[in-house]
């Protein structure tokens, strides 16, 4: 699957392992994640593509614009999947 801006996945690595987070931006190998809590938008965490589980869902751009916006998101999702 091809990951574009908006696309959540879930981290497989890491202190964040089975966290979901928001894809901000794609640079080859290597990812810019956000969830808008820990990892804030202007702050984003660098994730290598290997290290993460796309999903299906891709957020809308309006959902990418406030860290409270995606952290709310992010929440919904997590509780519709579970």
């Amino acid at each position: 699957m091809d990951l574009v801006k908006g696309t959540l996945v879930r981290s497989k690595a890491g202190r964040d392992k089975t966290r979901t987070l928001a894809v901000l931006d794609v640079d080859g190998q290597m990812l810019l994640l956000a969830d808008g809590r820990t990892h804030p938008i202007a702050k984003p965490k660098r994730k290598k593509r290997r290290h993460v589980a796309p999903t299906t869902t891709i957020l809308e751009s309006e959902l990418l614009k406030s860290d409270q916006l995606l952290s709310e998101a992010i929440a919904a999702f997590d509780a519709d999947a579970n």
